[in-house]
Parts: C-alpha cells; structure tokens; sequence
C-alpha cells in the first residue's frame, strides 16, 4: 500500500513533470519526452483505431493533407483510412517518437504519402498549406496564454475552407482551453464522448 508520502512525492514529481513540458527549453522537452517514449511510457497510444477523432479527420481533410502538430509514434498516419487522405505530414519533438513512427509507417507501406519532422511545435514553420492542421491531446502541453497566439500562427497554413481539429481526452477537465478555442475561433463541429470521456473541437477563423 502506497503510503501519504509516496502520494504525495508521485503527485510533486508530476506536477513538475507538467511544468517542465509546458515552460521548459527545447533541450529539456525533448529530453523529458525522449525519456519517456524510450521507457515504453506511451505505448498504450501505439493502437488506437477506434479513436472517435479519426471520423472528423477523414471528414474534413477531403481527401488532402493533415498536418498532425505533436504526433507522437505515428498511431494518426497509421490508423487513418489511407482512402480519405493524401499527404500527411506528422510533427514532434521527441526524435526517439519520431523514429518509432517513420518504422510504423514502413512497416505498413506508407512512406509515399506520410512525412514526419522532429521539431518542437511552437517553432515548427510548415513549408505548404494543409486541409486539417491536428493537436491531438497535444494541445494541453501548450501555456493556456499561448495557445490563442498558436493557433493563428498556424491558421496561415491552412487552405481555403480548412479547419483545425483538436481532440482532448476531458472537455470539463480542459474547460479553459475549450472556452479559449470558442471565444476565438468558429466552432464547425463539436463531438463529446463519456465512454471514454473525450471532446473533439473542429473549427477555422472567424471571416
């Protein structure tokens, strides 16, 4: 049985965790997050393909291109339908996820449409415009004063008529960024799941 102090040190370790991936340096994110892909911590997200994201991706890319803003190994370019897309282009900071991910798509025959880049995303510069631009869960790892300024940073890389999707395992728990994106943005459609509890946002900007 765990004892109060063990609960509480866990709780301080991830806490600091949280901070040191939101605020930390490039350096130091990508350490954290090598870290933990290398030691098998997100594995549990190599298979995920009932994912109640991936309907609105395929929906609103139109058989384009996405670009997936902190990948991670690679489960979106896998999973999706590779019917209802052209060009995927996936985003991380963590070069170890980043390996993990253009093996993933070797192994399933999908170097011709999938491109991955080891980048961090607040400094990532696209080099085309995309159909859907995705934060999958990503989107908690950035400062809620910085995400608004992220978003039409990265709005002048979408298409005429493109939107951003995010997902999020908890709209209540993420309340705020919610709030963030409808105060901001268009909302174009909005999924809410409680089995398991997840919201799915797509949205543009306000004409």
């Amino acid at each position: 049985m765990r004892t109060i102090q063990q609960t509480a040190t866990t709780k301080a370790r991830s806490a600091l965790r949280a901070l040191l991936q939101a605020y930390g340096t490039r350096r130091i994110k990508k350490r954290l997050w090598d870290g933990e892909f290398a030691q098998g911590r997100w594995d549990c997200l190599d298979r995920t393909p009932d994912d109640c994201v991936y309907r609105y991706l395929e929906r609103y890319a139109r058989n384009g291109s996405i670009l997936d803003l902190g990948c991670g190994s690679g489960s979106t370019g896998n999973e999706l339908d590779t019917a209802r897309y052209d060009h995927y282009v996936g985003v991380d900071i963590s070069g170890v996820a980043i390996a993990k991910a253009e093996e993933r798509t070797a192994e399933n025959g999908r170097t011709d449409s999938n491109r991955y880049r080891q980048s961090d995303i607040f400094s990532y510069v696209p080099d085309r415009q995309f159909d859907v631009i995705l934060f999958r869960d990503s989107i908690y790892y950035v400062p809620h004063r910085q995400i608004n300024a992220m978003l039409q940073r990265y709005a002048q890389y979408l298409e005429e008529g493109a939107v951003f999707i995010v997902r999020m395992a908890d709209g209540d728990k993420y309340r705020d960024i919610v709030e963030t994106i409808e105060t901001h943005f268009a909302i174009v459609d909005r999924h809410v799941a409680d089995d398991p509890k997840a919201v799915v946002l797509v949205f543009r900007p306000h004409r």
